[in-house]
């Protein structure tokens, strides 16, 4: 969104989200805003798909929780601050936004990932055993063949 269709409340709105401390009346400079925001926005990515890895990825329950909880905040902080983010801002903050989707959906149904990764490891297994029993009679059939000459 440009600065320049926003009414000096939403201006102050929105600096009061991306710039702590600011007072109310105080002269907010485009550019200070601007870059504020791509600070506020990049750091609160770059901890949302951290805290996202660290679900997914941790096996201790207490760092699951809490990276879970800290996730849902920063989840929550870009929400707030899409409306006055630029093009590329909005793609960034939609990309994390996913990522938060998709861990939300593994961290509140662990059994339906079990339940894939059980398949996936059949899957696996099977598909190893033929490629060796494959292999076998390939060796089988090079083997008898040069056994007969």
């Amino acid at each position: 969104m440009g600065l320049l269709g926003l009414s000096r409340k939403q201006k102050e709105t929105w600096a009061s989200i991306v710039i702590q401390g600011i007072k109310p009346g105080m002269q907010i400079d485009d550019a200070l805003l601007k870059n504020a925001t791509e600070i506020y926005i990049s750091q609160h990515i770059r901890i949302l798909e951290d805290s996202v890895r660290l679900v997914m990825e941790s096996k201790n329950q207490k760092t699951r929780e809490e990276r879970y909880d800290l996730s849902l905040q920063h989840f929550d902080a870009l929400s707030k601050i899409q409306k006055y983010a630029d093009k590329k801002q909005k793609k960034r903050i939609a990309d994390a936004q996913d990522q938060f989707m998709i861990m939300n959906e593994n961290y509140k149904h662990p059994e339906r990932i079990r339940k894939q990764e059980k398949q996936d490891r059949k899957k696996k297994k099977r598909d190893d055993f033929w490629e060796t029993y494959g292999t076998m009679e390939i060796l089988d059939d090079i083997l008898g063949d040069h056994k007969k000459s």
